[in-house]
């Protein structure tokens, strides 16, 4: 029996990039642009596109694959999805990208980092515990995990302890669901125990904010937390 095909004509846009539309409801939720509307030390006179839509933008483009500053050019050309599922006001070009991320530099960190925090205690379906012998614990993970950046003459780069030069972050995780609760850029070349008793700090006080846990145990790597 012959398959017949019918073709129809429409003006649907069709986009590659339709988990933007979920992002964006996350980053809605974030209320990015009230947060940074007044960031300490950060001076730009009447700009044209407020904190939060030039970070929501840049965040659009790491999500997609794109982390380069050039890659926004792309949805300039038809701003219409990036903007709409983003919720900005927008599509900034990549000079005022890179310009706008350089003046806010480490000033929204802690925003940055509470918003996230909140956001994994409202939309996050659960923060999974493991089961031992003692009761459930959650576990919160630390590590670094160095970044191969070979050949390149980034600021900061430099030789890592697997023996290529790049960076070499910290991360802290949270539950067996692993949420990135915690980050910290690092030099390649930095000891891994340098400024770690500040990150733990910062990474109990969002730890505390997101599920409100008791601090039970620390070990090498993972500090448990019992539920209360």
């Amino acid at each position: 029996m012959q398959t017949i095909i019918n073709i129809k004509h429409g003006n649907e846009n069709l986009v590659s990039h339709s988990g933007l539309l979920s992002v964006g409801v996350l980053l809605e939720s974030m209320q990015l642009t009230k947060r940074l509307e007044n960031l300490p030390g950060v001076h730009c006179v009447k700009p044209d596109m407020s904190h939060g839509d030039i970070l929501s933008s840049m965040t659009g483009l790491i999500c997609t694959g794109k982390p380069d500053y050039s890659a926004i050019e792309i949805f300039r050309e038809d701003p219409w999805f990036f903007t709409q599922s983003l919720r900005i006001s927008g599509c900034p070009s990549q000079v005022t990208l890179r310009q706008r991320i350089d003046l806010i530099g480490e000033s929204a960190n802690d925003i940055l980092k509470e918003a996230c925090a909140e956001m994994i205690r409202e939309k996050a379906p659960a923060v999974s515990p493991i089961k031992t012998s003692a009761g459930n614990f959650v576990p919160l993970d630390m590590d670094v995990s160095p970044f191969d950046n070979s050949k390149t003459k980034k600021e900061g780069v430099s030789r890592t302890y697997k023996d290529f030069d790049g960076y070499a972050p910290m991360f802290g995780y949270l539950g067996k669901e692993g949420y990135l609760i915690n980050v910290e850029l690092r030099e390649g070349s930095q000891h891994c125990q340098k400024n770690t008793p500040a990150f733990e700090c910062s990474l109990f006080k969002l730890e505390h904010m997101l599920c409100g846990l008791f601090l039970y145990a620390t070990h090498t790597r993972t500090t448990i937390f019992k539920l209360a």
